[in-house]
This record gives structure tokens, C-alpha cells and sequence, in this order.
């Protein structure tokens, strides 16, 4: 390609590194790129509960950016859509699940890890003893015996604990008491890393993904929550590149980067997402691994969780709907969402009582 193409991104340390991936990826191709860091209306909102708030917007093909998660892609499409960028990267668990008309997520990298990481204040590692344990020790230890320790800490239980994600505090309420004190937390990751330190914050919970590529990760105040029980985010650990769906060799360029396993998973996870009638801000969480699709969704301090096996024969089927799809990750996900495998897991969700939770509408996909 002999035109410079320009990688629309969010300016935060993490956004900017996920870009700089996607842009060395391109100039291994022979393309001349450049990154066009964008401040979107999310990260003005700062003291906001992104679920709360609700733009005015008359376009009825961007409803879906005026709330949530869509407050960080919002600029960032409209970049797209009025040609100053070609290219678009995002955290994929901020993408509404409804595709914005005239752009396509044409490719998906490999996922990194997808499990979130408590991490607690030096104040709680001291009371507990935590802070006792060596590095090989508290990357081992028991969920269990954890979770005992951390019933039994006073600040844990009492102390502010932050995060703004609904699925978090859901998650929270569930596995370790309705009790805790749950608050608003907004910034980036190295902001929220240092208010914990600084212990104004029991603890916080942040995604293995983005500690992994900034460096940050396995700390000594770190610990993983299990992926079975602290169900991840739909798509958690994964980089979208999004371009204009009529960008015939841009696209071509950018499908070289697709990961299939990656665009599988992360397929039947966010048909999960939207068969259950949510979005990136709601109580939902669901993660496929070793065939097994884990699904969690809560309202009103209610919540259904179940286990959906995916069979051999399904997931043969399914690849290869991606492989007619020519490794466009919309298309894919289009067709996946209209298939036979999107409506058996609706009616299992139906029996599991998901209705009383959830707006289940596969009809309306």
C-alpha cells in the first residue's frame, strides 16, 4: 500500500501500546502507518458510572455508542467514518455487541490472558500475613483458602473495595459477601495501581491482559481469580482492529493478523452477550475454554450461572462458518448469531431460567 494509514486509538497507556502492536505488525507487511490517539467521551467522564449515563443522539445507527462502554469508541469510530483514520484498535470488551453501520472488525490478535487479578492494599497484605507468602506461593494458592483469609480481614470487608464493571461487583457479592463496600473506580491502570498502594482502596480488581502488557504484572499484592468462578468479561484479553468495510485491501492486509481460535471464542462468548440482551456494561460475564462455554448473568441481586458444552461436531460446524466468512470477524459473527448454534443455546439458556434475568432474544438478532 503506498498510502500512510492512520490507527485511530485512545490516548491511555494501554490503548497506546495495543496500537503500537498493531501498527509493527503492519510496517512487518511493508505498510507506513501512523497513530492518531483520539480522547473519547469515556475518558472525560472520570467520576462516572458509564451504565448511568446516556448521550443524545438522534442517528439511530449509533444508539449503541450514547451509554457504556460505547463512551470509549464513540470518537474513535467517528475517526473512522469520516476518513481521518483507516484504522481503528480497541480492547475488545468495549465493544458494544452491536456493529456499527459501515465498519467491520475484520481481525482479532491472540488473546492474552483472560482472568482478573485482585489486588489487595500493603495494609490488607499486612493484616492477613499475605504478604508473608513467597512469589511461588501466592501464584499457587488455594481460591479457597484466599477467600477464607480475605472474610477474615476486617479491612478487606469494611475498607472501600474499587471497581466500576457491574459483572465485578456482581461477582464480588457473590463469591464473598453483599456486604463489602463496593465503589466507583475510573483511570488507568497505572492511576488505579497507585491509589491502591496508597491505600485508599482495601482492593481493586484489574484484567490479567492489560497488567501483562504493561509490564505490571505478578506483583507481590497480585493474585488470580479462577476463570471458573470469577467469570471473565465477553472477549477479556483481546485486541480488535476495526476498519471501513468497503476497504477491500486494507482489510486483506489486516486479515493476515487474524487469530481463528481467538475470533471462535470470542464469537461464541459475545453471541452469548447478545442473545442475553446485554452489552459492555452489563451484569454478564461468559468464557469459553476446553469447549465448555461458562456463563454468569445478574439483576436485582438475582443471577443464573451454568456450564454450555460445546460438542466436536459444533465446533467443526462453527469454524467453518469463520472460514466462509474469509476471516471477517462481523461477518462471522453475523452468521454465527443467525445459526442453529445461536438458537440450541438460547432454548438451554431458556431452561436454565435465564428469562428471569435476562432479555433473551434470539428472534430479535
Amino acid at each position: 500500500m503506498s498510502q500512510i494509514i492512520h490507527i485511530a486509538t485512545r490516548k491511555s497507556m494501554l490503548a497506546l501500546w495495543q496500537a503500537e502492536t498493531i501498527q509493527k505488525l503492519l510496517i512487518a507487511q511493508g505498510v507506513q502507518t501512523k497513530l492518531l490517539p483520539i480522547v473519547t467521551t469515556g475518558d472525560k467522564m472520570q467520576k462516572s458510572q458509564l451504565a448511568e449515563v446516556k448521550l443524545q443522539d438522534e442517528n439511530q445507527d449509533s444508539h449503541h455508542l450514547t451509554t457504556g462502554k460505547g463512551l470509549f469508541i464513540k470518537e474513535i469510530q467517528e475517526a473512522l467514518l469520516s476518513k481521518k483514520a483507516h484504522v481503528a484498535v480497541h480492547s475488545m470488551k468495549d465493544l458494544p455487541v452491536t456493529q456499527t453501520k459501515g465498519l467491520n472488525v475484520v481481525s482479532l490478535l491472540p488473546r492474552a490472558g483472560a482472568r482478573d487479578v485482585l489486588i489487595l492494599s500493603p495494609e490488607v497484605l499486612e493484616e492477613t500475613k499475605l504478604n508473608l507468602l513467597t512469589d511461588s506461593e501466592r501464584q499457587n494458592i488455594d481460591f479457597e483458602k484466599l477467600k477464607s483469609i480475605l472474610l477474615s480481614s476486617k479491612l478487606f470487608m469494611e475498607k472501600q473495595i474499587g471497581t466500576t464493571s457491574t459483572r465485578r461487583q456482581m461477582l464480588l457479592k457473590k463469591i464473598f459477601s453483599t456486604h463489602l463496600n463496593l465503589q466507583i473506580l475510573r483511570g488507568n491502570v497505572d492511576s488505579r495501581l497507585k491509589r491502591v498502594k496508597n491505600n485508599e482502596f482495601s482492593a481493586i480488581i484489574l484484567a490479567e491482559a492489560g497488567l501483562e502488557r504493561l509490564g505490571f504484572l505478578n506483583q507481590e499484592n497480585m493474585f488470580f481469580l479462577p476463570s471458573e468462578k470469577f467469570i471473565p468479561a465477553t472477549a477479556q484479553g483481546v485486541i480488535a482492529v476495526e476498519a471501513i468495510e468497503n476497504d477491500i485491501e486494507l482489510i486483506s492486509n489486516l486479515n493476515k493478523l487474524n487469530c481463528k481460535k481467538t475470533c471462535i471464542a470470542a464469537g461464541l462468548e459475545r453471541m452469548v452477550l447478545a442473545l442475553l440482551g446485554g452489552d459492555c456494561h452489563s451484569s454478564i460475564g461468559v468464557y469459553f475454554e476446553n469447549n465448555n462455554l461458562h456463563i454468569i448473568c445478574g439483576r436485582n441481586l438475582i443471577h443464573k450461572e451454568t456450564i454450555i458444552k460445546i460438542e466436536s461436531s459444533s465446533l467443526i460446524e462453527i469454524e467453518t462458518l469463520f472460514l466462509e466468512s474469509k476471516g471477517d470477524f462481523s461477518i462471522f459473527f453475523a452468521n454465527l448469531c443467525h445459526s442453529t448454534h445461536a438458537k440450541n443455546i438460547n432454548e438451554i439458556l431458556i431452561e436454565k431460567g435465564f428469562l428471569e434475568v435476562s432479555e433473551l432474544n434470539y428472534f430479535n438478532l
